[in-house]
């Protein structure tokens, strides 16, 4: 059987529902976590309507165009304003919506995580939420990143008091989960890939002889075929799955369609784990993987 093309519109069709679901548990966690410190800031506004437009854009989301309209057409008190229409789409969204599996919960809590960081400031409340959300979900501590997220954070409050220095901490373990806020980048966080730990960023560091690699995503470069056989060309050898004698993945540039959590598909989680575990492995971005080629 031919390998399904990675991106693809086969694999599309093959991953619909459960790229539905993915959107869903996402953009509605998201709205919870602008929700989440009981009123909308003014920074908070732009990155709504960014998240709101990627929504509309990849998915003709309804709620997502009517978020956009209210931005720009509401009127009063504008700020309690939007957060009254934010308050109904997710009590009208949360009545058909159940966590069916632990990515339900995964994706959710990366969208609330994204939401409550969205204008680059947290507060005591949007703390407390957080730190609530991963009790309630103790399957979430399984990732060690959410692990050490909690602990900052519980630490961060425990005083009842929240510093600037607290703040920056609880908000750069949020950037390894899903990325920096559209505040600092002017994009929206769905689609967005995360600071991972044990990136290589020198790309005269990467060997290619004799190194193992997996290519996994969909590349500017150009189709994963292509950038497979650059590397063997180079000396390289070429895995189709994460073991110990992988030294490096090599991450796209963005996050794609059909991976497993809105910010990390099966082969991340995989290599961060055996990273975790003492593993050699390194994650090479899209960029740097280009400079080591030569191009």
């Amino acid at each position: 059987m031919a390998e399904l093309k990675y991106g693809g519109s086969a694999l599309g069709r093959i991953h619909a529902k459960s790229n539905g679901r993915k959107v869903e548990a996402y953009w509605l966690g998201f709205l919870e976590g602008v929700l989440a410190s009981e009123s909308i800031e003014s920074l908070e506004v732009a990155s709504i309507r960014a998240e709101a437009e990627q929504f509309l854009q990849l998915f003709g989301d309804t709620d997502a165009a009517d978020l956009i309209q209210d931005l720009d057409t509401a009127y009063g008190d504008y700020h309690r304003e939007i957060f009254e229409i934010i308050s109904g789409i997710v009590d009208y969204r949360l009545r058909p919506f159940s966590e069916s599996s632990s990515n339900d919960c995964c994706n959710r809590f990366f969208g609330f995580c994204a939401g409550i960081a969205c204008d680059n400031r947290l507060k005591i409340k949007e703390v407390e939420k957080l730190i609530d959300r991963i009790d309630r979900n103790p399957q979430l501590l399984e990732d060690a990143r959410i692990a050490a997220l909690k602990g900052v954070a519980v630490k961060a409050i425990s005083d009842g008091h929240l510093s600037m220095e607290e703040e920056e901490d609880i908000a750069e373990w949020i950037v390894r989960l899903v990325g920096d806020s559209c505040t600092d980048t002017g994009l929206p966080t769905y689609g967005n890939t995360p600071s991972i730990d044990g990136v290589l960023r020198d790309a005269s560091m990467l060997v290619f002889e004799n190194s193992g690699f997996v290519v996994r995503g969909a590349f500017s470069l150009g189709p994963r075929k292509i950038i497979e056989g650059w590397i063997v060309e180079r000396g390289g050898l070429v895995s189709k799955s994460i073991s110990r004698s992988t030294d490096y993945l090599i991450v796209a540039a963005i996050a794609s369609r059909d991976w497993l959590h809105s910010h990390q598909g099966t082969k991340i989680i995989e290599a961060r784990k055996l990273r975790e575990s003492g593993g050699r492995i390194h994650f090479v971005e899209e960029l740097t993987f280009r400079k080591a080629l030569g191009f």
